[in-house]
């Protein structure tokens, strides 16, 4: 393909950075981009990650910031996710966001989201799927791209359960982001992205989504899975082409027009349903009242009224999520 750059981007749950760190060696130096979960590292310990290859630099967030800043940690580590970018693409590549479950790169004029997404037994599992999904929304709606490439572990099965409240919400956010998923596209008998041998257990959970730009640009998808593998998750390979592959340093503009972002229609949408939608979401947060009869403000003050601030945000996010239909708009059109 004439003006195209070939990038081979990887997905891959570590299950803990000790388990994946052998099959993640042995990808680094053959990929250009790769999207880490579950790395489990707190703050820090995120220097492992970013001292990992000589190759690469890396892009890391801890889910465990406001456990470790407010008390000791009970149990075993949790979460976290990565970007590694070949040095390579280094100067064409910026930070957007790094939050506890997503992280959005820029390089050149292509976005990367890499996310991790709660599973089943996460309690207000939907909650947290549509704070998440709403935060990505936010965060790229002033950003300049022309294409995105969206992957991670979505711990949801995207052929299986189209009855899942969870697949309609992820299948209307990459709609609403001009995406589609490459599940159709892995080889038919080598799908299962989640193995357990002991208990035999699979699930084709780890996803990648592209743009409609890139959709017949795939070259390959393939789940991989190795010997030295520790992980319960197999990495999930994407080869494909950038057409136009813009990797300028990120403040030189490009020739490339800016991407149309999305804004919610207000003066469209049901704002009845909205306004029930937002009643019945505040309603069932629980107030932290009893802070009112507190003199002493320490960090467990702090950390419920960020708690109750947080909700009270979702709940917004969330009722307009549903209610409230966006549409593109060009950042120069006024």
């Amino acid at each position: 393909m004439a003006d195209a750059h070939n990038l081979t981007v990887v997905t891959y749950n570590l299950h803990g950075f000790n388990q994946g760190v052998s099959l993640l060696t042995s990808l680094c130096g053959n990929v250009d981009v790769i999207f880490v979960q579950e790395h489990w590292l707190a703050p820090f310990d995120l220097p492992r990650l970013y001292n990992f290859c000589d190759d690469y630099i890396c892009f890391a967030s801890s889910a465990m910031d406001e456990v470790i800043s407010s008390s000791c940690l009970h149990g075993r580590p949790f979460g976290g996710v990565a970007i590694f970018v070949k040095k390579s693409l280094g100067s064409s590549s910026k930070l957007v966001k790094a939050s506890s479950r997503y992280i959005i790169v820029k390089i050149g004029d292509v976005l990367f989201i890499n996310v991790y997404l709660p599973c089943v037994s996460t309690p207000n599992r939907s909650d947290v799927v549509f704070d998440c999904l709403s935060s990505i929304l936010n965060d790229i709606g002033d950003v300049h791209y022309s294409h995105i490439i969206f992957g991670g572990d979505l711990n949801v099965d995207i052929a299986m359960d189209n009855d899942n409240d969870l697949c309609v919400v992820l299948h209307d956010f990459a709609s609403n982001l001009d995406m589609k998923f490459l599940h159709n596209k892995l080889p038919s008998d080598n799908r299962m992205t989640y193995r357990v041998v002991t208990t035999g257990a699979s699930a084709s959970i780890d996803h990648f989504a592209v743009c409609q730009s890139l959709y017949n640009s795939v070259h390959s998808i393939t789940v991989e899975d190795s010997g030295i593998n520790l992980s319960d998750h197999c990495p999930v390979i994407l080869n494909i082409d950038i057409p136009g592959f813009n990797t300028l340093p990120s403040n030189v503009k490009g020739g490339t027009e800016p991407r149309e972002q999305l804004i919610y229609r207000w003066d469209v949408g049901d704002t009845t349903l909205y306004y029930s939608l937002t009643g019945n979401f505040l309603n069932g947060i629980e107030a932290p009242i009893h802070l009112l009869s507190g003199s002493n403000v320490g960090s467990d003050t702090l950390a419920a009224v960020n708690l109750y601030y947080d909700n009270i945000v979702r709940s917004l996010r969330k009722a307009a999520y549903t209610s409230i239909p966006r549409k593109k708009r060009s950042h120069f059109k006024y």
